[in-house]
């Protein structure tokens, strides 16, 4: 364990996250991992491809922190030269590890596949230092031992790079710090803005003066997260009670905590209810279903949906009236409301979604402005719709859209206890 508070530098590397198309956020996950150990992050670069520059920024990294954690550059192909920097960086001799040359081949194999001869670039590895399996890809990740400090590097696709946290990187800061430092508890809010959730915490901040709390808006819900710092028991127990006045004070707003979305949350209320659900949807263009059938063991409640996104698809997939879509329109209260009904009775389910607006940017009009949506929920007894605007770009509706959806089930299903 460090005798001082230790200090942290992360690199993420590529060309690709200094342009405007793709975003660096495998440092978030390395700054989360670090902050429950207590280490302060000091420096955040991102370095583009060029062997200089990456040789030039891990040496200054390194020399003021006490561990440096690189992610990406570790691929088949000329501009991944992470090895090649470090090796340069510190003067370390690489060398072709076989057996890594063998386990790229297997995986390669297993798909029908051959091995590209570039892919052996991944089996260099830093003669004295410490490889990194990796079960999640083909390239190995490291643990450096430079001047008695600590690197680490890590593959840049996310799910890679999350299993290495998870697996190396954070077993070894408990190792080396101790118990975790610090204790998080997220706690997440649909259905309300972030003004709005703002207005309704003022008893709590009245009553809690100096106690951390962060309010984030991210995909169409509001994340409130509760921090607490000290011994893992008292920092638990003083999150708990925060939590149990937050939960009094939003109620059936607060959907799950942690790493819930409202797809797992809603799996699990119709696993453990044993009903079912189904899903007839217009302007989301399948996100919905998609989003339900993200969560493993989905098969077991979800047992279909259609994309009715023409009026003859409505009435063909969802047994819509076609005197409702002449009357009132395909975006309506009334065919959101035959959407689900029918595809609740196509597919026997328990409950049905329906799902229709205008996403824009034309097709809009002054009475049904782009950006208007209805969504319904219904099961044999009753049905509950809802009409939102959501003015936003295309897939931002289609976003929120789905989001709108599927809190209006778990909120029907709350509200109509059997």
């Amino acid at each position: 364990m460090p005798s001082n508070p230790a200090a942290a530098s992360i690199i993420a590397i590529g060309s690709e996250m200094l342009g405007p198309t793709r975003v660096d956020t495998n440092s978030l996950k390395i700054t989360a991992t670090l902050e429950d150990y207590g280490i302060a992050l000091v420096r955040k670069s991102v370095v583009g491809d060029r062997l200089a520059d990456l040789a030039d920024e891990i040496r200054y990294s390194l020399a003021h922190s006490d561990v440096l954690i690189l992610t990406g550059g570790l691929g088949p192909t000329e501009d991944d030269l992470t090895r090649e920097a470090l090796a340069q960086a510190f003067g370390l001799e690489m060398e072709v590890d076989e057996s890594i040359v063998q386990r790229i081949e297997a995986r390669f194999a297993a798909r029908g596949w051959t091995m590209p001869v570039v892919n052996r670039r991944q089996a260099n590895v830093f003669r004295g230092q410490t490889t990194l399996k990796n079960e999640r890809g083909t390239a190995p990740g490291f643990h450096l031992h430079i001047e008695r400090k600590d690197v680490w590097v890590f593959p840049g696709v996310p799910q890679e790079l999350e299993w290495m946290l998870e697996t190396y990187f954070g077993p070894w800061l408990q190792q080396w710090i101790g118990a975790r430092a610090r204790q998080r508890r997220v706690l997440k809010i649909s259905g309300m803005t972030e003004s709005g959730v703002e207005e309704r915490l003022k008893p709590y901040y009245d009553a809690h003066d100096h106690e951390p709390l962060t309010i984030l808006a991210s995909g169409g819900q509001i994340e409130i997260h509760l921090i607490g710092d000290g011994k893992e028991e008292d920092a638990k127990a003083a999150i708990a009670g925060r939590e149990r006045e937050l939960l009094a004070i939003f109620g059936e707003k607060i959907f799950g905590f942690d790493g819930d979305t409202l797809e797992s949350v809603i799996g699990r209320i119709l696993t453990e209810r044993r009903e079912t659900v189904s899903v007839a949807e217009s302007c989301t263009g399948g996100l919905v279903s998609s989003r339900i059938t993200d969560v493993p063991g989905s098969s077991n409640y979800f047992m279909g949906g259609a994309v009715c996104y023409s009026a003859e698809s409505k009435m063909f997939l969802a047994g819509v009236d076609p005197a409702l879509i002449q009357q009132y329109g395909e975006v309506s209260e009334a065919v959101a409301s035959d959407l689900a009904k029918g595809i609740r009775r196509r597919f026997h389910t328990t409950y049905g979604i329906g799902v229709t607006g205008i996403a824009g940017p034309g097709g809009g009009s002054e009475a049904k402005p782009v950006g208007t949506l209805h969504i319904d929920v219904a099961d044999v007894h009753r049905h509950e719709h809802r009409k939102l605007f959501w003015p936003m770009t295309r897939s931002m509706f289609k976003w929120f859209s789905s989001q709108s959806a599927l809190d209006l089930l778990r909120l029907f299903i709350l509200r109509h206890e059997r």
